[in-house]
């Protein structure tokens, strides 16, 4: 037994010698590579978790050294521009900042630190630059975790980009682990640099908690936005009048299949059959794309379209319009039935659509998200947002109702039991 023992020992040794590469030396630089990379992504991160902030539950991040801070509008979003919040920035250090401006479709609220700094800030990268596969870092306030101020730090990748998720119109898609409270908090590179605001995860079975999807709103969309921002208010862009579907056979491009008398899109030149290729200088692969490349552009703004028309191509410039917002929160509009705890606006094809989700509302908790649209309410399609708030003021107060939603192309149910009017 103790000869078996021997041998057995003997073997394995000859096998971590075997296993040695012919030049250790190539072993010692690679540890040394390794080492080298680790602690340059640590010093990345240290400087970057300087411009965190814990805000309202969720998470921010500081982008210039007078004190900008960027958050979502979910997470900081519920008070009126002009009021304050406190946050809390590492090491315990609790500061008040203003609200400057807030855009609930994007997502996005703009707050600045009364104090008048320098503070330290992450800049901005460019969004557009990033591939799938690239390694990104997400710092944030998990479940509350960030006690301090001191940010929670997960690593993953970019799983995709330029996708479509309603007000998320080109959302950055990463496996790095996202949870509640991550909210509002930077999705940067391993240089450091600004590439998107983490807001939304995609859920499962009810249970938020990170699935290994997560949603950031890209920079180069957030500073497109910005100066409205600054001022308080913001308006994104649409082409009012078009009306769009797949190309047949799996095709390219966006086909359009009608075209309003009298829109913005009559104006710009659009017509029916035209396949939009391009716009804004990127590829249109689909309608759900163009809505996309659109929705990062603010109200007001002119963009190109390359359509292909018949075996032409023809550049039309179309000048965005604001998107029609209802001027106060559907059923809360009514005085009488349940309160559901969205903003719509009425999109050309019929339906409501969500502009926003009032935080902890039923809506919210039912899972209805910005860009959703309404096209039954308990079986009756729903002509626009007046007629939806018609049908809720005959609600009542703790009735479980049935929408049918558009989500990105598929139609989905979502079961709101709604609630009591807030005072």
């Amino acid at each position: 037994m103790k000869h078996t023992i021997r041998t057995s020992l003997l073997t394995l040794a000859l096998g971590a010698l075997l296993a040695v590469p012919a030049n250790a030396q190539d072993l010692s630089e690679d540890v040394k590579t390794a080492r080298a990379q680790e602690a340059a992504r640590i010093a990345v991160i240290d400087k970057v978790s300087q411009t965190f902030v814990a805000i309202g539950g969720g998470s921010g991040v500081i982008v210039s050294a007078d004190g900008l801070i960027l958050t979502n509008h979910h997470v900081a979003g519920s008070r009126p521009v002009g009021s304050t919040w406190i946050v809390t920035r590492p090491g315990g250090i609790f500061e008040r900042a203003k609200i400057l401006g807030t855009d609930p479709r994007g997502d996005i609220t703009l707050l600045k630190m009364e104090k008048s700094g320098p503070y330290p800030f992450v800049e901005f990268g460019d969004s557009d630059a990033i591939e799938v596969g690239q390694a990104v870092i997400a710092l944030g306030n998990p479940f509350g975790f960030s006690k301090d101020g001191t940010p929670n730090v997960t690593v993953g990748l970019i799983s995709a980009t330029h996708r479509f998720q309603g007000g998320y119109s080109d959302a950055i898609q990463t496996d790095t682990a996202i949870n509640p409270g991550n909210s509002g908090g930077p999705l940067i590179d391993f240089q450091g640099r600004l590439l998107g605001i983490n807001g939304r995860i995609a859920v499962r079975f009810g249970t938020r908690a990170n699935t290994g999807i997560g949603y950031a709103i890209p920079t180069n969309q957030i500073k497109a936005f910005l100066p409205q921002l600054k001022e308080g208010q913001v308006g994104h862009g649409v082409v009012r009048g078009l009306s769009m579907e797949d190309t047949p056979a799996g095709g390219q491009g966006a086909r359009v299949s009608r075209v309003r008398s009298g829109s913005g899109a009559a104006s710009a030149g659009f017509k029916t059959g035209d396949v939009i290729v391009h716009a804004g200088g990127r590829p249109v692969h689909n309608p759900r794309r163009f809505e996309g490349i659109v929705g990062t552009y603010p109200a007001g703004d002119t963009i190109e379209v390359v359509v292909e028309r018949g075996s032409e191509r023809v550049t039309l410039e179309a000048t965005l319009e604001a998107r029609d917002r209802s001027a106060s929160e559907a059923a809360k509009s009514s005085r009488t039935g349940g309160y559901l705890g969205v903003r719509l606006s009425s999109p050309d094809e019929g339906g409501a659509e969500v502009e926003e989700v009032v935080a902890g509302s039923p809506a919210a908790q039912a899972g209805l998200q910005t860009g959703d649209v309404i096209s039954q309410f308990n079986g009756t399609k729903v002509k626009n947002v007046q007629h939806l708030i018609s049908l809720l003021t005959k609600s009542r107060i703790g009735q479980t109702i049935k929408l049918s939603v558009l989500r990105n192309g598929t139609l989905e149910t979502v079961r709101v039991k709604l609630g009591d009017k807030p005072k």
